[in-house]
């Protein structure tokens, strides 16, 4: 296999729905870049809505978290030996038109995580709901406290990746199974790995169901902030050792 320099991660999980339009979009695109869908055990027919597709799906056994996900398609990157990974989401609330731009950015090489931010353009016009506002402006406070860096869209899923900086999610234990949002972010920069944003817009998911629904927000955030108390407590031991 001789891999493109680029592939483009969608992790997914139910989202059968939603999963043909996005690959019909990207497709349509002609981007000089690779596809690969990890289905995250879903229960419907993402797997086999996305199989139809000339692309690669790879599916875990069981659901075992989006971060896993990702992981997933982050060791697949790294095996088949991919310069940049873009992360893509599977809910159909991405603009494919956006990837080119994105692209652009992540080979600039100028930073291991370019984010994809829908606060940079004030045209976006993306409505949220009061939980998501709180837990953006939260997350968005708490790394601006902890690495003194604004992030304007932390809880963002459209990113590109670098080489090195994937490489190292890939590792075991080195990525969260469940929610990499702040936490990880605050790691990354932390280790002295470079963020930079660029503007893109976000619509609104039309069908299924968000992972976010329900009480699940609450959860959410509780197990990102303990991950974040452990980021900054292996940081400051690490730095303690190197100061001996």
């Amino acid at each position: 296999m001789n891999p493109k320099s680029i592939l483009i991660l969608i992790p997914a999980y139910n989202e059968e729905l939603n999963i043909a339009g996005v690959l019909q979009e990207l497709l349509a695109m002609r981007l000089d870049a690779d596809i690969l869908v990890v289905n995250d055990g879903s229960t419907d027919r993402t797997k086999e809505v996305a199989s139809a597709f000339p692309i690669t799906v790879l599916s875990h056994p069981c659901n075992l978290g989006y971060g896993a996900a990702l992981q997933t398609g982050f060791r697949y990157a790294q095996r088949w030996g991919y310069a940049y990974c873009l992360q893509f989401d599977a809910d159909g609330q991405h603009d494919a038109s956006d990837l080119p731009g994105m692209i652009e950015a992540v080979r600039r090489d100028d930073a291991d995580i370019v984010i994809g931010s829908r606060f940079l353009d004030r045209g976006n016009g993306m409505k949220m709901g009061a939980m998501k506002t709180i837990a953006i402006a939260f997350f968005r406070g708490l790394i601006y406290r902890t690495t003194g860096k604004k992030i304007s869209d932390p809880t963002s899923g459209f990113k590109g990746i670098s080489h090195a900086l994937f490489s190292q999610y890939a590792k075991q234990q080195e990525f969260p199974s469940d929610f990499p949002d702040a936490d990880i972010l605050i790691r990354t920069l932390l280790q002295q790995f470079q963020i930079k944003e660029i503007p893109v817009r976000m619509r609104p998911r039309e069908m299924g169901v968000s992972m976010h629904s329900g009480l699940k927000p609450i959860m959410y955030m509780l197990k990102v902030m303990l991950s974040v108390l452990i980021v900054l407590l292996n940081d400051k031991l690490t730095r303690s050792r190197r100061a001996v």
